[in-house]
């Protein structure tokens, strides 16, 4: 089986999509680490500047038209502002944990780029006419099948590492090596402010965020198997990335649909308290997701198990 997976890893890392993304996601990556220093701004006077943050939060709960993602998030940070204030406690000064942090949206690059690779592991085989020389290796069908999952999980892994990486890396030369013991105000699952170590937050952040992205891979992979083309699977997995995103919307009024997938994918959402539903947890979250890699991941190899392939 690891034979099998490396030669599929081998396939993944030899072609020039694959550099292309890689490259991409690097440039992405120190791009908006570039932007994020030029739009910081360091002032000498915390509390003047916090002062001015509580006005510009209460300002924005005025808008009636808020949805309530962006309300509770408001919310939040005014809560920690007006705390911060009480207990004269400054922001921590700039530094490569927390601009991580806010790097949360780069993970959907992550899954776009894992999706383009995941479409086509298995309807390429059957667009070029080489499936018909891996069914007659003395491999089943099932470990030809997983060893090409596994192999796309672990190009995931590599990209997500690669995000983290790279994005300590810019952020190390603009602000400095940071302190790891380095602290914030966070909300807790409980709606308490709490003070916690950033680098924690951010393992917890990219490692939980390993759950949605296998999830789009396992999702990619089935329709590339089901339907036995490329483009096709790239084309539906990604509408129905755009679509899922405001399913986290609608899940704040409709509770049946926190039973989805795209409910639970955002795990950023939980780091900053700010779940679909006041009910949902991160264990809960994580489980859902878990079960659709499982039914997708089933659903792959009944397919692939029962199919005809002319040799």
């Amino acid at each position: 089986m690891s034979g099998l997976v490396a030669n599929e890893s081998m396939k993944i890392y030899s072609r020039k999509l694959t550099w292309i993304l890689l490259f991409l996601l690097v440039a992405i990556t120190i791009g908006a680490s570039v932007l994020g220093k030029i739009n910081s701004t360091e002032s000498e006077d915390w509390r003047a500047e916090t002062t001015q943050l509580v006005q510009q939060y209460e300002e924005r709960l005025k808008i009636t038209e808020l949805s309530p993602t962006l309300r509770a998030d408001a919310e939040n940070k005014l809560q920690i502002a007006k705390y911060r204030l009480e207990n004269d406690i400054p922001a921590p000064p700039s530094n490569p944990w927390s601009a991580l942090l806010t790097f949360s949206g780069l993970v959907e690059m992550v899954i776009v780029f894992a999706i383009v690779v995941a479409a086509d592991m298995v309807a390429g085989e059957y667009t070029a006419g080489t499936m018909k020389l891996l069914l007659i290796r003395p491999h089943s069908r099932t470990k030809i099948l997983f060893s090409k999952l596994i192999a796309v999980s672990l190009f995931a892994l590599v990209m997500l590492a690669l995000l983290i990486v790279c994005g300590y890396a810019a952020n190390a030369l603009l602000y400095g090596l940071g302190d790891i013991h380095t602290t914030d105000l966070f909300l807790n699952q409980q709606g308490q402010i709490v003070q916690q170590n950033v680098l924690m937050q951010v393992m917890k952040m990219y490692g939980l965020s390993i759950f949605p992205v296998m999830g789009y891979v396992a999702l990619a992979f089935a329709v590339s198997t089901v339907l036995r083309n490329s483009a096709l699977a790239v084309g539906i997995s990604l509408f129905i990335m755009i679509v899922g995103n405001s399913m986290i919307e609608a899940t704040a009024k409709m509770e049946a649909l926190k039973y989805l997938p795209f409910a639970n994918s955002d795990i950023s959402l939980y780091i900053f308290h700010l779940p679909a539903r006041p009910e949902m947890t991160l264990g809960f979250s994580i489980s859902v997701l878990l079960v659709y890699i499982f039914a997708l991941s089933l659903i792959s190899w009944v397919v692939f198990k029962k199919r005809d392939v002319s040799i």
